[in-house]
């Protein structure tokens, strides 16, 4: 059963007046230490865009948005083996999913020259 869907776009041009670099506490207050080290990796604004989108649809998904004790960084999205962006929970949003029931993910991140966006559907299989 599909406990809620979400959906988020990033423009480039913004992301990028981000200052993601300039600013070391940036980073770290958004992403966690894997998806910070794979950032480094390839410098790719992209990947930055994309992860920020997904996390946004995450809470969208939830229905809780951004509110107090809720932090980005509880929102951990690696990719597989083969690329796939995996999701992973923590702290108050791993709580509220489990609240709400939801023991499977789906998460699609794509690109384009100017925008990243990001699909999220929650549910719960039963």
């Amino acid at each position: 059963m599909m406990i809620g869907i979400g959906c988020d776009i990033v423009e480039h041009e913004t992301s990028k007046s981000m200052n993601w670099d300039s600013d070391p506490l940036i980073l770290p207050r958004i992403f966690s230490p894997s998806e910070i080290s794979i950032y480094y990796s390839d410098k790719d604004l992209k990947f930055l865009s994309g992860r920020f989108a997904a996390k946004e649809a995450v809470l969208k998904c939830l229905g809780t948005g951004m509110q107090d004790g809720i932090a980005l960084t509880d929102i951990e999205i690696l990719k597989s083996v083969e690329g796939k962006p995996v999701l992973e929970l923590f702290k108050e949003v791993k709580r509220i999913s489990d609240e709400k029931g939801i023991n499977r993910w789906h998460l699609s991140i794509s690109h384009s020259k100017n925008y990243s966006i990001a699909f999220v559907i929650a549910e719960r299989r039963i």
